[in-house]
């Protein structure tokens, strides 16, 4: 019998030291990560690692490579947004009519040059999945600005709106 009444009270003691526990790095400043809470990646979502088929590019390294007129920037958003404003020289791809403007827009990649793609910022994946697009097709020399128009435009850099009838329809 005494096996049992020592048990049990050893079982309430561990219950109750681990609720008091819990509760104090609840509400604490700065808990421990003891559970997690769950911030979905879109690139994991997607269920494939997209940074394989690209490197990335920061801001400071795309202005020197626009300077030397060594790429050919993609802008993966929607053509709306395209309209809005884009990177200076950006031909408009988005990712969404990817395999329809395709053909219009490889003529436009010549071999010379890397491709950059961009969109919005870092938590859009559209860039990453354009990337991949055109790996799929052969394209090697892939690189992917993730700070997109967002990042771009915060840091003081001019963008362009397109003249009437300009971009691949």
């Amino acid at each position: 019998m005494k096996i049992k009444e020592f048990l049990l009270q050893l079982g309430v003691i561990v219950l109750l030291s681990a609720a008091i526990a819990l509760g104090c790095n609840y509400l604490s400043t700065s808990p421990l990560p003891v559970f997690k809470k769950y911030k979905p990646d879109p690139e994991k979502e997607t269920g494939v690692d997209l940074s394989v088929y690209y490197d990335e590019v920061d801001v400071e390294t795309l202005k020197s490579l626009m300077e030397a007129d060594m790429v050919v920037l993609l802008d993966a958003r929607t053509t709306d947004n395209f309209k809005k404003g884009h990177l200076p020289k950006a031909i408009s791809l988005p990712i969404l009519e990817f395999n329809e403007k395709y053909e219009k827009a490889a003529g436009l990649l010549v071999e010379d040059k890397s491709i950059i793609t961009y969109c919005i910022s870092v938590h859009c994946i559209d860039s990453s999945m354009l990337a991949k697009e055109l790996y799929q097709r052969g394209h090697r020399e892939i690189y992917v600005y993730k700070g997109g128009i967002e990042e771009w435009q915060a840091l003081g850099n001019p963008v362009e709106k397109p003249a009437e009838g300009e971009g691949i329809d």
